[in-house]
């Protein structure tokens, strides 16, 4: 059933019902309902429906949320009888969404005596979701060491309980229960005989924790627990209030997995969570960066001639990456390779139309830098207490503690260098609270204590805190500025997450230096396995070259995220370089038409690639009802291969154009969805890309 926006606008409802002490978060799709038991001093959910299929999700037996404080439990349910409700407020969120906040109060005679909470519920217009935080607040004279936090507990069934199958691994491997999801999980789906719902989590890094039917029947979303490897604890001073992250919970109706990851999340990620990179109105469309082949043997003159040699190529950031620095920690120019500066080489890269990006680190710094040995009492420690090398198992350089006087210094020197050479793309590497090679646990963190943290566990969340922050302060000051958040700061392999792209624009989520075909199905592997869950364009994968060959390949397959592209230029010929502009030209004009950029799509239409194959995506503006698909004819003996398209309405008309703007075919939207398009690709190896757009109502 499909409402009118205008309709949902105007029901989203939160609403209290004095006779039943119930508050009740709705609008046509859904509804939640909170009950305010006075009798057993207990909060807690006690309906969870979705009104379109009728279907109740909710059990009894709900703690709503659970965590400690001194190794006590403290809960919302009515058994431990814990929490006295004060009052509750409803606030106008943003998008045009409501938020309920209720204030709770601990019982003088329970664990929860000297607490206070205020719990937050978000309702969109459109959207059979709620997104959940809550403030727990100190109210005693002395500190309390606070563990174990789930801010959502809850219990959803589906319809078949340790039956259902959970989708997680970024929503493409398929579990039973019990279910711990960890860093790899930003959002599972749980789809049981009658219901579907997704639970996400918008924690960051390595500290995310989603369980369902784990410890209980419950689907709990927090923190990690204090039996992780990374586990997470907080030292809650007098008066002090810790802010959760968000988690949400969507219900869907979709009967594939896939769409519903596709529609639901997409929509609420896309909308509403405010993705930093999707608060631009022009978003990166093609990148270049140096680091492959040049590795560290970069120079301004050097920089200047690849400059010259992407003119013609529609590359908007050319982005030098490591080696164009003294030492880790000064971050000041080589004075042999670039002599003059970076800013006259910045110059020259905007006097070709091109923007200037850097690559830094946040955190390492060698140990013959000037700032190491200023700094170095703020070096990260290992467990013995000696300074600690924490992105590899090396001794140099050193990772520096970015809770100490260390992270003043770091962001004044990266504000400067930004500001004094005009730079547009910032690419932030390198381990801060974890490696991504080393495994050994311990690897991990500050294990002394400080002002600010005590051990190692303390620290790890802190710093994402932290590093999150600076994100936000560098933004701010510089608002053209694209922030790229690497996996290796981000604390570990392949990884990213909502906490990232809430405050960064994009991830280099990793490397995959295989020449064509091989390193070209690599990172379509990668985009489709974090597509569903996370949007593609919020990924940066390296380090495809422009100039191998079968070069065409690599860069019809970076369309899937934003496209970024490797090797040396200057070994372009004229027709290369012309064929370059053509497609960027292509993307960015689909951009500006249809937003494709915020959009990524494979349904159950396009399978994982592997090298016998055929795979693609679609970028495809549900709203707006026009995209591109890509088409890949991998090692298949197939000439020829018939796809649905999904994405379309029946009763619509629909042009699929070439690059070129030369229509290819007019479709019904009811051919579409049901015969498909047939796609005919001669040569192995080799990848189609259309424009698909509709013409009118049928």
């Amino acid at each position: 059933m499909i409402i009118p926006t205008a309709a949902l606008s105007q029901e989203v409802k939160i609403e209290f019902n004095q006779i039943d002490n119930t508050l009740a978060l709705s609008n046509p799709l859904f509804e939640r309902v909170l009950k305010i038991d006075v009798e057993n001093s207990a909060f807690y959910t006690s309906g969870f429906k979705d009104k379109r299929s009728d279907y109740e999700y909710w059990r009894a037996g709900n703690d709503e949320f659970l965590f400690e404080l001194n190794g006590e439990k403290i809960t919302g349910n009515k058994q431990d009888q814990q929490f006295a409700f004060l009052d509750h407020t409803i606030q106008d969120g943003e998008h045009q969404s409501k938020i309920l906040k209720v204030h709770l109060k601990g019982q003088s005679n329970t664990p929860a005596r000297e607490t206070e909470l205020f719990i937050y519920y978000q309702v969109y217009k459109d959207l059979a979701c709620v997104r959940k935080w809550m403030e727990i607040v100190n109210t005693g004279q002395e500190e309390q060491v606070l563990n174990n936090l789930t801010w959502e507990k809850i219990r959803l069934d589906p319809w078949g309980g340790f039956s259902a199958q959970i989708y997680g691994n970024y929503g493409r491997d398929i579990y039973k229960a019990p279910y711990a999801g960890g860093k790899d999980d930003p959002a599972i789906l749980v789809k049981g005989r009658k219901g579907t719902f997704i639970a996400g989590n918008e924690a960051p890094g390595v500290m995310k924790y989603i369980g369902v039917y784990d410890n209980s029947n419950d689907i709990a979303i927090g923190l990690n627990p204090s039996n992780h490897d990374y586990a997470f604890k907080k030292h809650l001073k007098r008066g002090e209030i810790f802010t959760t992250p968000h988690s949400f919970i969507i219900l869907s109706t979709e009967e594939k997995p896939e769409e519903c990851f596709e529609n639901d999340l997409a929509k609420y990620v896309r909308e509403y969570m405010g993705v930093k990179l999707f608060q631009r109105e022009k978003r990166p469309l093609f990148c270049y960066n140096t680091w492959t082949p040049f590795r560290r043997n970069i120079n301004a003159s050097m920089v200047k001639e690849i400059a010259d040699s992407l003119v013609g190529t529609g590359v908007e950031y050319l982005v030098m990456d490591d080696g164009w620095q003294d030492y880790f920690g000064d971050w000041n120019p080589h004075k042999e390779k670039f002599p003059d500066g970076l800013k006259p080489v910045c110059d020259h890269i905007r006097a070709k139309g091109m923007k200037p990006g850097l690559w830094i680190s946040f955190a390492a710094a060698k140990t013959e830098s000037e700032a190491f040995n200023k700094y170095k009492e703020h070096a990260v420690k290992d467990k013995d207490g000696n300074p600690v090398n924490l992105h590899t198992s090396g001794s140099n350089p050193i990772t520096m503690n970015i809770l100490s006087p260390w992270y003043d210094y770091i962001k004044e020197r990266i504000f400067t260098i930004v500001e004094e050479n005009g730079i547009e793309y910032l690419k932030i590497d390198f381990a801060m609270v974890k490696s991504a090679y080393v495994m050994d646990a311990k690897h991990s963190g500050s294990h002394d204590s400080t002002a600010l943290y005590k051990g190692m566990e303390e620290f790890l969340y802190l710093s994402y805190v932290k590093l999150m922050g600076f994100f936000d302060e560098l933004g701010e000051a510089f608002p053209e500025l694209i922030i790229d958040c690497t996996f290796e700061l981000w604390g570990d392999w392949h990884i990213i997450d909502y906490a990232l792209i809430k405050h960064a624009d994009v991830d280099w989520i990793s490397n995959f230096g295989a020449a064509p075909p091989q390193g070209s199905r690599d990172v379509r592997w990668l985009s489709w396995h974090h597509g569903l869950v996370i949007p593609s364009s919020c990924m940066i994968i390296g380090n495809q070259q422009m100039d191998a060959e079968n070069h065409e390949f690599s860069f019809i397959s970076n369309l899937g995220y934003t496209p970024i592209m490797l090797g040396d230029p200057r070994n372009l010929s004229v027709e290369e370089k012309a064929w370059y502009l053509k497609y960027y030209n292509w993307y960015r004009s689909m951009d500006e038409e249809f937003e494709v950029s915020k959009f990524y799509q494979t349904s159950d239409v396009f399978p994982e690639p592997k090298a016998s194959n055929w795979d693609g995506f679609a970028r495809f503006n549900s709203e707006k009802q026009g995209g591109i698909i890509c088409f890949f004819r991998n090692g298949s003996p197939e000439e020829t291969r018939r796809f649905i398209v999904p994405w379309v309405i029946s009763d619509r008309e629909y042009v699929v154009k070439n690059v070129d703007g030369a229509p290819v075919g007019i479709f019904s939207g009811a051919d579409l969805l049901q015969d498909g398009f047939q796609v005919t690709i001669d040569s192995r190896h080799t990848a189609e890309v259309f424009s698909i757009a509709t013409t009118t109502v049928l």
